[in-house]
Order: C-alpha cells, then structure tokens, then sequence
C-alpha cells in the first residue's frame, strides 16, 4: 500500500487545463510520431545518396523537413511560420520537371498533425461551419472532373484548392488567444511589408536589372519555376507597362500581387484607425502609406477594386462610431484623395480610361465582360456540376488582346474566379462557393461588431480578396490562396476555441 501510494505521488502531474480538455495530447504521442519521421527520412537519405540524383536528394530533405518542423514546432510557432511562409512560398524541385512549395507541404503536414491529434483523442464530430459547404463545394469538383475535358487540370484544380481549406483548418484549430491572434496579424503585416518593399526596388531598378534578376539561379526558390521559366521564354508579363516595370514582389502575375498588397493594406488600416498608442499609429501608418504607394503603382484596376471593398468595410465599421462631423469630413478628405491622385497621376488616369475603353467594346482589345459572356453561354451545356476547375479557359474562342504592348490573339483566362467557378462546377458548385462565403461573412462580421480594430481588419482584408477576384481567377494562386485560408482560420478561431489552451 504504501509503494502504491508512493509510485501515485511520484507521478508527473498533468495540468488541470490540460488533462480536462479533450484536444491533449501528450508529448510522447508527438515524440514517436517524430521518431518515425526521423526513420523515414533516414532511409530515405540513404537511398537517394547511393542513387547520387542530387534533385531527388533535394527533394527529400525539403519535404521531410518542413514535415518535421511541422510536428516538432510548438503549435504557437507553427501558426507564425505558417504566416511568415505565406507571402514567399519558398519552392524547390520535386520529380524532376515538377515544382513543391515548402508553404505548402509545412500546412499539409501541420494539417496531418491536428487530424491524427482528433483521431487520439477521439474528437471527430467537432468542426468550423465552413466544412460542409467546403466538402460540398470539393465533391462537385470532384464530380465534374470525371466528365472534364482536361481530367489532369480539373484535378489539378482540386489539389489547387487543399492549400486555402488546409490553411483555415490548422489556423483555426490552433489560434486561441487575442495574443496569438495578435502575433499572427502581424506577420502577415511584415510579409505584405516585404512584398512591397522589392516591388518598389523592382519599379525603380528598371526592366533590365529585373529581368537579370529573374534569371539568376536564386529566383525559383521564390518565384514559381515553371510558370517563370514559361514567361522569361515568350516575354509574357503583365507587370511590364510601356516599357517600365511595375511592382509585382515575388508574383509572377502583377495583378494577383496587387489584391494581396491590397488585402494587408486593408488589414493595417482597420487596425491603424483603432490604434490606441502613438508608436503603434506611427508604425501602421508608415506601413500604410508604403502599401497606398506600391499599389497605385501597381496601375491593375483589380487592385484597387479589392482596396475599395476593404475600405468599405472599415468604413462601415467606424462610421457608426463617429459624429456626423466626423463623417462629413472623411467623406469630403476621401472624395479630394481619389480625385486628386487620378489629377496629379497622368498614368493612372489613362489606365482607368484604357480599362472603362476597353469594357464598353471603344478598343481592339477584349474586354472582361465580353469573356464572360462567352463563358456563361456554355452554361446550359452542363448546368450541374460544369466542365471541370481549371476548364472554363477551354471554352474560350481566340480574342485579341494586349501582350507587352502588342497586339495578339490568344486565348484568355475566365477573368473572374466567379464565373469559372460557375462554368466549371456547375449551380451546384458554385451555390456551394457562394455558401462557404456567406459561411466565412457571417462569422467575421459577428467578429467585427465587437468593434475589435484587428477582428474589423480581418473582415476587411477577406472583402478585399473575395471583391478583387470579381475581376480576375485568383482565389488559389500561392500566396493569395493561403492568405485568404489563414484569415479564414483567424475569423473562426476566437469564438471556438477561446476556452481551450494549446500551448
């Protein structure tokens, strides 16, 4: 009896928090998945070295080593690397003529972490709102890749899609906390920092230097290779104007790069305006106004499409708030800001008249609306479930368009994430998109009604992606896919897992 009572009081004590909550999993859980990983890639390394395929040896090493950060980090770390990964990707090759991102493989084995956690700990029935029209949306997509045109691209399209719900799950399953919440918003604030940062470098070295730039042996660890490889060989990029280089950051599309710049600069506003000591106004406010200035730089009408959503929202948010006064003369201090950069700014004045131009059918050039309108005619063809992701470019006839400054005619993508959600997945896909949005407002809306000035710039930042893909098909693009999936997770987080402890 007393050996018992001894052995009982010699025992390790789990804390209370810890032991009571259903979500634990103890350290040596961890230790012999680690364990088994370190095995793997041991023999791995092993194998490749006696092979001598250095590409494959690379490989290994990248994949087996984000893995491991992923289970190894402490869950706190996990979600900043996660945030700090985001805005550069990091890429390196995989299978040869294949490309990884080591953003990627870290959240889908951070992903597998969580889901073997839930499985120990038998918590299988606890999930987001935004699962079920999420699977919903993922098994339309599934449905309509059996009958696409192209099967590999339609799938392709699905895998596109893992990042952005991978990145929700493992933020909001781990962020439990105003503090960590806090730490998270401003990584991603750095990141849009740094993006802006070499775009203004990018604008001011001129094209020469940029594109020597490009073709250095460093530039496919941070632009994706292939798709860079593509447009060095034919000269295609859209952030070259007139001759001069426009920001565009680690992007290859500069228009992708300006809803991501657009969506931070949403983010640090809301959060500038609720600034509550002068250091922290005077940071968010430098940070501001570089974002404001590589962004009108930027000239891509989508951009600033997402900026105006962001605003809005912010706007709305404060507005309640302030006395009549107050609104009149942010209203008037807005009017004379718009309209005085498109007075003071040649360039951007002819972009937007080039850009009305083009929809009203006045120039050679195809218009977006003219796109679609090719598009949602083949609707009728298969109105259930579509023709497949990544098909809608199919379906497009050969238009003129803009290359470089030439005239050519090519083939165009569908402009609008909408729309080649609509023509590719069908009424059904598409109404679940639509659910998954409404899911994603609703949660973040009642988030931001705390008047909250972070919860206010997420609500921000997930209008200025969602309203800039209006324009444009980038709801899965690298960066803008898995910031959009991050913000996802920090709206859903709070309100479901503030009783738990993590760390």
């Amino acid at each position: 009896m007393t050996e018992a009572v001894g052995r009982a009081a010699s025992a390790p004590k789990v804390p209370r928090s810890r032991a009571s909550s259903p979500r634990y999993i103890a350290d040596s859980t961890r230790a012999r998945a680690i364990v088994v990983l370190c095995a793997l890639a041991t023999i791995a390394f092993s194998a490749f070295a006696a092979l001598g395929s250095q590409d494959l040896l690379i490989t290994v090493v990248a994949l087996f080593l984000s893995a491991i950060l992923a289970f190894v980090l402490p869950f706190r770390m996990v979600v900043l690397t996660l945030a700090a990964l985001i805005p550069l990707q990091i890429y390196f090759p995989f299978g040869g003529s294949l490309n990884m991102r080591g953003a990627f493989v870290f959240v889908i084995a951070a992903a597998m972490r969580l889901l073997f956690q839930r499985i120990a700990t038998r918590n299988w029935w606890r999930w987001h709102t935004w699962v079920i029209p999420a699977a919903l949306f993922m098994l339309a997509a599934l449905i309509a890749s059996f009958t696409a045109f192209n099967r590999y691209t339609a799938l392709k399209g699905i895998y596109d899609w893992l990042p952005v719900f991978a990145t929700a799950f493992v933020v909001g399953e781990i962020v439990h906390s105003e503090r960590l919440l806090r730490a998270s918003i401003i990584v991603l604030i750095v990141g849009g920092v740094v993006q802006a940062a070499l775009g203004l470098i990018e604008s001011v070295i001129g094209l020469s230097n940029v594109v020597d730039a490009l073709q250095s042996g460093i530039a496919p660890i941070f632009f994706q290779p292939n798709l860079l490889r593509q447009r060095l060989a034919d000269f295609s990029f859209n952030w070259v104007l007139d001759g001069r280089v426009v920001p565009f950051g680690t992007f290859i599309n500069g228009i992708d790069y300006a809803i991501f710049i657009a969506a931070i600069l949403s983010l640090a506003f809301a959060w500038l305006l609720g600034a509550r000591r002068r250091d922290e106004a005077i940071a968010l406010l430098i940070v501001a106004a570089l974002l404001g200035i590589v962004l009108l730089r930027t000239f891509k009408g989508s951009g600033m499409i997402a900026l105006a959503a962001g605003i809005a929202v912010v706007a709305l948010m404060y507005f309640p708030r302030l006395s009549w006064r107050a609104q009149m003369t942010i209203v008037l201090l807005a009017i004379v800001a718009v309209v005085g950069a498109f007075i003071l700014s040649e360039p951007l004045a002819q972009r937007l008249f080039f850009l009305v131009e083009r929809e009203l059918g006045l120039r050679t050039e195809t218009g977006r609306t003219a796109i679609w309108a090719s598009l949602i005619a083949q609707l009728p063809q298969r109105p259930l479930f579509g023709f497949g992701l990544n098909n809608a470019i199919s379906l497009v006839p050969v238009l003129p368009s803009m290359n470089g400054g030439a005239y050519v005619f090519n083939t165009p993508a569908a402009e609008s994430a909408y729309v080649a959600t609509l023509i590719e997945t069908g009424i059904v896909g598409f109404g679940a998109l639509i659910w998954f949005v409404g899911v994603v407002f609703v949660q973040a809306y009642l988030n931001a009604k705390t008047f909250a000035p972070i919860q206010i710039g997420v609500l921000a930042a997930i209008a200025a992606i969602l309203t800039g893909n209006l324009t444009v098909a980038a709801l899965t693009t690298d960066q803008n896919g898995m910031l959009l999936g991050a913000l996802i997770g920090l709206t859903f987080a709070i309100p479901y897992f503030s009783h738990e402890s993590r760390e």
